[in-house]
């Protein structure tokens, strides 16, 4: 779910996208049925194999993200029959990943799309038939399960960082208030391409305000060495979007780099000043109080409209911090 209880971001079709919860649970059921009685398939076994697809021990663990493209596949394999139904009812079950500090989890399922979509954590559009996944569940509170995400998103945003990718998870550490921001070498190398391709930034109010050499060099180091984890903190990392946002335009930061920045910005002075007058004796400090403000922000953006904070996934490293390779 969002933060606005609805899976925005999905793809609109027909009515079956304007259901959630118990009406969408029961338009699988219905949807299950239906293709069982044109293909001549038992129902137990058909949700045996939408299980399967799903990657999932027992429907009652899907989400609505899950249920959506459920109801779609089952909509096609009607439509086209017996013939098509058993092999557009398979996941993807070899993925070839990244290895190294650009390593992200192994995704819980992967499948080609049933319709355009969008990516719910980059928003970049999709299309029918183009590989997109879920990722594992993260085991850490207060994550939110994240919907349907683009290849890129999915396996190649740590190994081949674009500057948005790297705003993303400055956004989603700051919303869940983790301790700092962790970058791994690659990402080190893309913010410090930002941070350095003007050297006018320098001068500029917040860098003399609270001067970022040493983060530079830091971020200099990771990118070199390929670190797996740099740990910058929630100052300097707020520090850095402020100078970001005097950067002028350049030809490496695309028109959704910008869109990203002047909303990650937004919220940022949203969670400072407290537009909403959001109770603190209510919703805290944390969290849950970023999350209250998003809701009532009066200028929605992209990333109020995901949600989160998403998982942030950190590549496992032993005490002395080189990295641990691991499935």
């Amino acid at each position: 779910m969002t933060l606005f209880g609805v899976e925005h971001v999905l793809p609109r079709n027909q009515e079956t996208d304007a259901l959630a919860g118990a009406a969408l649970r029961e338009q699988t059921a219905q949807a299950v049925d239906a293709l069982s009685a044109a293909v001549g398939e038992d129902p137990q076994a058909l949700y045996g194999r939408v299980l399967k697809l799903m990657n999932l021990p027992r429907l009652d663990d899907a989400d609505d993200h899950d249920l959506r493209e459920i109801v779609r596949e089952l909509r096609i394999c009607e439509q086209e029959g017996r013939r098509v139904y058993r092999a557009r009812l398979q996941r993807v079950t070899r993925v070839d990943r990244p290895g190294g500090i650009g390593r992200l989890p192994r995704p819980r399922s992967v499948k080609g799309a049933s319709a355009p979509g969008t990516c719910e954590l980059c928003g970049d559009g999709y299309s029918v038939g183009d590989l997109i996944g879920r990722p594992p569940f993260a085991e850490d509170l207060p994550y939110v399960p994240i919907g349907w995400l683009c290849w890129h998103c999915l396996v190649q945003r740590r190994q081949q960082p674009r500057r948005r990718d790297v705003l993303l998870r400055v956004f989603h550490s700051l919303f869940a208030g983790v301790e700092g921001l962790g970058l791994n070498g690659h990402e080190c190398g893309v913010l410090l391409d930002w941070l350095t391709e003007e050297p006018a930034l320098a001068n500029s109010k917040p860098w003399t305000a609270d001067p970022l050499e040493n983060t530079l060099e830091r971020l200099r180091t990771s990118a070199a060495d390929a670190n797996p984890a740099t740990w910058l903190s929630a100052q300097t990392a707020h520090t850095i979007i402020a100078v970001l946002q005097e950067a002028p335009d350049s030809p490496s930061t695309t028109s959704r780099d910008a869109e990203t920045l002047e909303a990650l910005v937004q919220h940022l002075a949203e969670w400072e000043t407290n537009p909403a007058g959001v109770r603190r004796a209510q919703y805290g400090t944390g969290w849950r109080y970023r999350e209250r403000v998003l809701q009532l922000t009066a200028h929605p953006t992209a990333l109020s409209e995901r949600g989160g904070p998403f998982h942030l996934f950190h590549c496992r490293v032993n005490p002395s911090g080189q990295l641990v390779e691991t499935e």
